[in-house]
């Protein structure tokens, strides 16, 4: 992958996209979580369902990045209204990363809130997506100014290149396994 970042269209089906709101807008019940309080969230170790998604998207993945990627997980999250994602870089498990946007209910149906890489906003349409390497741009949402019942329902995908630096990182099945790529991404930027 050559960008930083790439508009993906297509990106999953939708039937796909129904399903897996469908299941998260009836089965999350983690609320916010220190990036953004205002929304719901599932961490594919949690949540066999993001776990299979995770892999069943790693053939269009290496694809559209021309890598072989390893995947290391996924995370779903619901935001709601006053939710905000301040700029930010991820962590370097997020080496080639994807945002995929699911349903959403806006009171306002004339609204569009933006994904932002570095100081480019994008509008993505439902099952279309952004790759980007997460560890390597700035990426952020302005706040979600819509009334409550709304909510916009994302999700994304992490995956490391398999002939980088960090293809001894691991798939985040369970707790223990964070711990030890969170180790092993501390041990590797004190080193470099």
């Amino acid at each position: 992958m050559i960008d930083n970042f790439k508009y993906v269209k297509n990106f999953i089906g939708s039937d796909l996209i129904s399903y897996l709101s469908s299941w998260s807008l009836n089965t999350t019940d983690y609320i916010g979580d220190q990036q953004v309080p205002m929304s719901h969230f599932t961490h594919s170790k949690d949540a066999p369902l993001y776990h299979h998604l995770l892999w069943y998207l790693l053939p269009r993945m290496n694809k559209e990045t021309g890598l072989d990627l390893k995947p290391i997980f996924c995370y779903n999250r619901i935001y709601l209204p006053g939710a905000v994602l301040n700029k930010h870089k991820d962590r370097a498990m997020c080496e080639i990363s994807a945002s995929i946007t699911l349903e959403y209910y806006y009171k306002d149906n004339t609204y569009k809130w933006p994904l932002c890489m570095g100081d480019k906003p994008f509008i993505i349409k439902k099952g279309d997506g952004i790759i980007y390497k997460g560890a390597d741009i700035d990426h952020w949402r302005p706040v979600f100014i819509q009334e409550s019942p709304s909510w916009h329902h994302q999700v994304f995908v992490f995956y490391v290149d398999k002939n980088g630096p960090f293809k001894d990182l691991k798939e985040e099945i369970n707790n223990d396994i964070v711990d030890e790529n969170r180790a092993f991404q501390d041990k590797y930027i004190n080193c470099n």
